[in-house]
Order: C-alpha cells, then structure tokens, then sequence
C-alpha cells in the first residue's frame, strides 16, 4: 500500500513540477503560407506563416518558436523567433517568421522537384518546438502536409 501511495506521489510531483495541466494537448503547428522576402547569392529570406492551433480549453502564450523546414522530403528551410502571443483556448493564430534558406538547398528542390508536383501541391514537414509560459520544457512538433494545390485532396498528418 505504500509502494502504491509512494507511486502516485511521485507522479503528482512530476506533474506538478512540469507547469501543464495533465490533460494538456500540444499545439498543433502547420506552415500557412509562404513568402519571398529578399534573394541573396548565398541565402534566401522567407516570410513563413506559421499557423498554432490550441486544442485546449484553456488560454495558451507562446513565448518562442524553433523549427526546420522540408519539402519533397530534401531540407528548405529553418526559422527561430521569440513570438510572445496569447492564443485563446480553442483557437489558432498566424504568426510570421523570418526564415532563412541556403542556396545550395534551393538548387537541390529545382532540381528534384518534379513539375507535375507543383499543380498537385508541394509535401512538406515542418518540424521543432515550441516554449509556452506554462512549462520549463520545450514541447516537439512535428507535421507533415500538403501546401498549395487542391485543397480538398490535399493529405495533412500530425506525425507522432
């Protein structure tokens, strides 16, 4: 009996000391829309929307953003930013990133990519973390998608 009691203590705790409510549910994280912001010989500036979505029933801040993203499978991009933002419980919100991509990973997606895929839409992951003002830790995402094209036959998964 106090093995048991010892047990459920030391979940409490653990709970406890991680600032989320035990039925916290990660933030979603999709890449909106995609945004040219400058051209460079080395390296390329994009504005990424990146769509959060709080599942939960309760108000979420954002503090701060860490991610990488691919498409067609090859490396495109990586963004970091300090977004400090509520996100009301049950809703989402765009945020824009500044995101830098190497022309040597442009040059591998002209090349790679095959045009049919283009006016079917454009797979892609987007992959990190996110830091909410309700844990020390930082909370992994990872998602994968379609951007652009049909919308209705687009496949969009949350990869666990």
């Amino acid at each position: 009996m106090s093995r048991l009691l010892g047990s459920a203590l030391i979940v409490w705790l653990l709970a406890a000391c991680s600032g989320l409510p035990l039925n916290t549910v990660a933030p979603g994280i999709r890449v909106a829309d995609v945004r040219i912001k400058s051209l460079g010989l080395f390296e390329q500036r994009l504005d990424v929307g990146v769509r959060i979505n709080n599942p939960n029933d309760f108000d979420l801040k954002i503090e701060a953003l860490d991610f990488r993203l691919e498409v067609n499978g090859r490396p495109f991009g990586q963004g970091l930013a300090r977004v400090t933002t509520l996100i009301p419980a049950l809703s989402s919100t765009v945020f824009r990133i500044e995101t830098f991509l190497q022309s040597r990973d442009l040059i591998q997606q002209i090349k790679t990519l095959p045009s049919d895929t283009l006016q079917a839409g454009v797979p892609y992951r987007i992959v990190g973390r996110v830091k909410t003002d309700r844990s020390s830790r930082w909370l992994p995402f990872d998602y994968a998608g379609v951007y652009g094209g049909d919308d209705t036959s687009s496949q969009k998964k949350a990869i666990r």
